[in-house]
């Protein structure tokens, strides 16, 4: 019983109405502007109608008529009405449109009426401001509405002596005369069957050089308005798709995002059992995913592989080619390889299906955790920045070997350091030192390494904040361009030796 009482509720005449008239979501927004825009087309009317009528209490206004009086104030009153409720709804009602396009075609309708007949625009607005609501349907609508209230607008106008059309001539041989008189008294002879041809003659001539352009313009007008609204229409809806498209993008390239912030070591404290060292890493990619990225692990339980790399380009391949790169890096390091053979092996793994030339710059160290031995390789990447004990921290110029991906068949060399309890160990990619600030100046290394030895008594992730809060400094409002990407390490010791 209540599921009948719902159904014969939704299809009632009302709700019908509704479901017709109610705009598809998204041309809400364009209605509602539309709206507004009807409600200051009818606040203009209302000023002008004001004046009509003040100039006509002044008997200033020509034009006066047996219902100029109630007439204007009628219409006037309307327009106040449907401002206050458009200014109740919000002009968001569903409502709303049809109610502001029959009050404007009325509106202007009476406007006619009192001017003189070469108002001949006031037909065009209604019909050119439902075009505004792309409907091409609603467009035809209007015009129809506007004719039918114009041509009973313009006979009401002519009967009641509110035109005056003494200008209206008739050719006669070769002499030109004027006919004189109202139109209304053509017409009331005419339909009194009065044979009086100068009657019948003027409302041929008015017919055929007044209105009968008017009506061409009107149509033609109409035309437009149709294929303005069918434009309209069209460029709401690509727009409408595109912005789907846009933000499915914007999701994925979300999603994207963080998939890549996850497959990167981001809990911290990441080795909480361990206390022969401490490590902290950072990513901050230029656009929603990155090439830069950072990796540590631990081999076995005596081995700490840290690697920092820098994929060419940006954005979404160079996020898929430093995803394989790092699967493969970390594959081949688990495998209890030395770093040159790491970077050996990957670099052939890489060169073997690497259509697009795609190149990753690589640095790679498995740090003995029992002797504080640092074994390491570079492959094309910047200097690694090394704390002693107990001094500051300085570049360490390795020697670098050739990118990975960039030729077949390139060997790298490995080096060794000892880092003693105290040590720290910062690694990071070349967007720091090239971080750039409003007038194209580079951040450089001189400058980070005076943000690290600000206090190197901090720990890991105090010491890649201040490096951050150095750069931020200095860039200022500037945009980011490239990934900047950073991994502090501080070697503590071994268990034995503590």
């Amino acid at each position: 019983m209540r599921d009948a009482k719902m159904t014969e509720k939704k299809s009632s005449p009302w709700s019908r109405l509704r479901e017709k008239w109610s705009p598809d979501p998204m041309f809400h927004e364009t209605e509602v502007q539309a709206n507004r825009l009807g409600s200051l087309i009818l606040f203009c009317s209302g000023l002008i109608l004001t004046l009509i009528l003040i100039l006509t209490v002044l008997k200033i206004f020509p034009l006066q008529g047996r219902f100029m009086y109630s007439t204007t104030i009628q219409a006037i009153v309307e327009i106040l009405i449907l401002l206050i409720i458009c200014r109740i709804v919000k002009n968001d009602a569903w409502w709303l449109k049809p109610l502001l396009l029959i009050g404007i075609v009325v509106v202007f309708a009476r406007l006619d009426s009192m001017l003189t007949h070469k108002t001949a625009i006031l037909m065009v607005l209604p019909v050119v401001f439902s075009s505004r609501y792309f409907s091409r349907k609603l467009t035809i609508i209007t015009s129809l509405l506007t004719t039918v209230c114009f041509a009973v607008s313009a006979y009401w106008g002519a009967t009641h002596g509110l035109i005056n059309l003494n200008i209206v001539t008739m050719e006669k041989g070769t002499q030109m005369i004027a006919t004189g008189g109202f139109l209304g008294d053509a017409i009331q002879n005419a339909l009194n069957a009065d044979p009086a041809a100068g009657d019948r003659m003027l409302i041929f001539n008015t017919l055929l050089y007044d209105y009968f352009p008017k009506w061409l313009m009107f149509s033609i007008t109409t035309i437009i308005s149709c294929n303005i609204a069918r434009r309209g229409r069209s460029m709401v809806v690509t727009q409408h798709e595109k912005d789907i498209k846009t933000t499915r993008i914007e999701s994925e390239l979300n999603l994207a995002s963080n998939i890549q912030a996850d497959m990167l070591p981001n809990i911290y404290p990441a080795f909480p059992d361990r206390t022969e060292f401490d490590i902290y890493a950072t990513m901050d990619p230029a656009k929603e995913v990155g090439g830069d990225f950072y990796d540590f692990f631990l081999v076995d339980d005596d081995h700490l592989c840290m690697v920092m790399a820098d994929v060419s380009g940006k954005g979404v391949p160079a996020a898929l080619f430093m995803m394989a790169s790092k699967i493969i890096l970390a594959n081949n390091a688990m495998m209890g390889k030395s770093p040159a053979q790491i970077l050996t092996d990957t670099n052939a793994a890489i060169c073997s299906n690497n259509r697009e030339e795609m190149f990753v710059t690589v640095w790679i160290g498995i740090l003995e955790i029992s002797t504080g031995k640092l074994t390491a390789a570079n492959a094309g990447h910047e200097y690694p920045v090394v704390k002693h004990a107990d001094g500051a921290f300085e570049l360490f110029k390795d020697k670098h070997g050739f990118v990975i991906g960039g030729m077949d068949g390139t060997k790298y060399r490995e080096y060794e350091m000892m880092l003693e309890p105290g040590s720290k160990l910062f690694l990071y990619t070349d967007g720091v030192p090239e971080a750039t600030d409003a007038e194209n100046q580079l951040f450089g290394t001189d400058r980070m390494l005076r943000a690290l030895n600000q206090d190197v008594t901090l720990a890991p992730d105090q010491i890649l904040k201040n490096v951050r809060f150095a750069v931020d400094a200095f860039v200022k409002d500037a945009e980011q361009f490239d990934d900047l990407t950073m991994l502090c390490m501080e070697y503590k010791g071994s268990k034995t030796e503590s």
